[in-house]
């Protein structure tokens, strides 16, 4: 699965490689090990407004949640949207068609189990500064006090060879968008079968991860050893 991303780019790099703009007024804060669990805020950019980029939070609420108390529930347990399963549950096959977004992030960590110790891992792309992973949104309304939230699912996928070695419990990894893949996914004139058909594993070649240790190099700075 994937559940801490590292969104360490600026406002700039982001609007340079994605050749959209962040939203007037729109904050937006880069962090190191951002964890779903603390329900950050990530920058999107969405199928309806592939000019622009948001700021949205992470684990999706659907539209039709009843309250406040399901919302806290439910969004808890949509971090990640299995790619395989999306047209078969109710939080997120009414996104598909015209709520799919790329999640703008520089890499994601991931554990390896070994014996009893889980190794963490840094996962970013050999050429790339930004690493966009397909996801999903939904916007939802407190009806109680009319706040709206704007929320975030990101798609996983099967592992590839990689990624098997890291994660070899789950053996799963983000849907990873490049090129023509990121064009298919954002464009709302393609049907879904087709948008649907880019949530495949990365070749891994493109891809490299350094593990990242728990021993520091005197500076605060945490040991790395790249693996791939």
């Amino acid at each position: 699965m994937c559940y801490t991303i590292e969104k360490n780019l600026s406002r700039e790099e982001l609007e340079k490689r994605f050749g959209a703009g962040f939203r007037p007024n729109r904050p937006y804060s880069p962090g190191k090990r951002v964890s779903a669990f603390t329900l950050p805020e990530v920058p999107v950019i969405r199928s309806n407004t592939p000019e622009s980029i948001d700021v949205f939070t992470w684990g999706l609420i659907p539209f039709w949640t009843k309250s406040a108390n399901d919302a806290s529930e439910i969004r808890l347990k949509t971090f990640n949207a299995k790619a395989e399963t999306l047209k078969d549950k109710p939080s997120f096959r009414h996104t598909i068609k015209n709520q799919r977004c790329l999640v703008l992030t520089n890499g994601f960590y991931e554990w390896q189990h070994v014996g009893k110790q889980k190794v963490p891992y840094f996962i970013q792309l050999k050429s790339d500064i930004a690493m966009p992973m397909a996801g999903l949104c939904d916007n939802w309304v407190n009806q109680e006090t009319g706040e709206m939230l704007q929320t975030f699912t990101i798609v996983t996928t099967k592992a590839n060879h990689l990624m098997e070695v890291i994660h070899n419990t789950k053996k799963r990894m983000p849907a990873i968008l490049l090129g023509e893949a990121e064009n298919i996914w954002l464009d709302q004139s393609i049907n879904e079968d087709k948008a649907l058909s880019v949530l495949v594993p990365l070749d891994d070649y493109l891809m490299k991860a350094e593990k990242v240790g728990e021993n520091t190099n005197g500076k605060g700075i945490p040991e790395q050893k790249s693996l791939f």
